[in-house]
């Protein structure tokens, strides 16, 4: 497996699903006015419940960035239930540097233990995952890490 740096920079410098989608079912939107960054997420949810597809729009640091793709490539195929289980696991990886997983079961997504060694980069990988969760909550506000 890469080293969690280079995926990093990998997602940062070449974004996955980068874009909007035509008709999404939720979308979320957050920011970081510390720092200027901006995340937008759209998802197009089947009537079953299950994410077919996500978009995402960031605007930011590397980390912020990276996260934001690494969040839109791993959403598909989930229900909104493992989406939220993902968020959590995701946070805890990140903010106590345990997701209650094995780094091998969430892959590439292992790699946002990286921010959580620097504090001052742990509300720019964050960010991404907090407006999931207000897409997921169909929660209109602006998302934030603080």
């Amino acid at each position: 497996m890469q080293r969690f740096s280079e995926i990093i920079i990998e997602h940062s410098q070449y974004p996955r699903h980068h874009g909007t989608l035509e008709h999404p079912t939720h979308t979320g939107h957050g920011e970081n006015p510390f720092c200027g960054d901006r995340v937008s997420l759209q998802l197009l949810v089947s009537s079953d419940g299950v994410i077919e597809q996500a978009a995402v729009e960031s605007v930011g640091c590397a980390i912020s960035m990276a996260s934001a793709s690494l969040l839109a490539t791993h959403l598909h195929g989930l229900s909104l239930q493992q989406a939220e289980n993902l968020f959590d696991q995701i946070r805890g990886l990140i903010t106590e540097g345990s997701s209650g997983q094995d780094d091998e079961e969430l892959g590439e997504l292992a790699a946002l233990a990286f921010a959580g060694r620097y504090p001052s980069r742990v509300k720019c990988a964050t960010l991404p995952w907090h407006v999931l969760k207000h897409a997921l909550g169909q929660d209109t506000s602006i998302a934030s890490t603080e």
